[in-house]
């Protein structure tokens, strides 16, 4: 008995040294796990084994100790903004928002509309129309509409040279059917979607209207950008040329008021922590913007 009384007794201070531990270290792991990425991503060590601040910016950076989701995001180069991005389908003949989605705000648009055509087939709905801001047209849900016969409508990307003083894309003859791209002079050549075409630089060197078409080094001839869906960009500009083509495009206006009411009703900042939590908020207020458009008609109908 005197042999096992330490025994047991070291056992038991084991036991309550380990839950004591464990009452410690979980409740700081998350803000431990939270400043050491902080901490990775913005130094670096040096050759010489020295401690800096870090170069440029880490992939995918963390932006906030307690909201580990959140991200910077960008609407345009000069306007950051911190945060979340969110994301509504509306159906324009009802005028009723039938789905939502929220993402880091670093990640693209068109990882938004994924979730978004998820919940509309949960719903037992089709999309036979797509009415979309240009920033979603490289989603697969635009590939899936297209596959169902459905039609896909959507401002068409610029062409616009890199100076006012230089050929613009819209100047070359593109040939789809062909892949073939065709300059003002006549020099072809052969693409494919998604390629960087360069003109031969012995023509280009030689074209008379080389100080209008580029401002390439010598040696070097104009490059021109295709679109892996250049087809369908082609198709969006034929669209926006013509009166009914714009009065089509038009008939999105509506979610773009709908994306200002929430706005208006929640305000322009995240106000909880992580996409799931906001996800939440925005069906809510989505879900009462919808109950004031019912109600709106049964007032018209009255």
């Amino acid at each position: 008995m005197t042999t096992s009384t330490p025994v047991e007794t070291s056992t038991g201070k084991e036991a309550r040294s380990d839950n004591a531990s464990a009452v410690v270290e979980q409740p700081l792991r998350t803000y431990l796990d939270a400043v050491t990425q902080v901490r990775d991503q913005d130094l670096e060590t040096a050759e010489d084994g020295t401690v800096r601040i870090r170069q440029g910016v880490a992939a995918d950076r963390r932006v906030s100790i307690e909201d580990a989701e959140m991200r910077h995001g960008r609407k345009t180069r000069s306007k950051r903004f911190d945060g979340y991005k969110e994301h509504i389908a509306r159906d324009l003949d009802l005028l009723v928002i039938v789905a939502c989605s929220v993402t880091p705000a670093n990640r693209p648009e068109e990882e938004g509309a994924a979730p978004i055509a998820e919940d509309i087939q949960h719903q037992g709905l089709r999309v036979v129309a797509l009415h979309i801001d240009r920033a979603y047209v490289n989603s697969p849900v635009v590939d899936d509409v297209i596959r169902e016969g459905g039609h896909v409508f959507s401002k068409p990307w610029g062409q616009r040279a890199r100076s006012p003083d230089l050929f613009s894309k819209r100047d070359f003859k593109i040939d789809l059917r062909a892949k073939t791209i065709t300059c003002s002079p006549g020099q072809v050549e052969a693409f494919e979607p998604g390629d960087t075409v360069e003109f031969d630089p012995d023509e280009c060197g030689a074209c008379p209207l080389r100080t209008k078409c580029t401002q390439a080094a010598s040696g070097r001839g104009r490059t021109v950008s295709i679109a892996e869906d250049e087809a369908l960009q082609s198709k969006f500009r034929k669209l926006q040329q013509t009166g009914p083509g714009r009065a089509v495009l038009r008939q999105r206006i509506p979610v773009e008021h709908a994306l200002a009411h929430i706005a208006a009703r929640k305000g322009h900042s995240a106000r909880y922590i992580g996409a799931r939590r906001n996800l939440f908020d925005l069906r809510r207020a989505a879900a009462i913007q919808n109950l004031e458009s019912a109600q709106r008609l049964m007032q018209e109908d009255a």
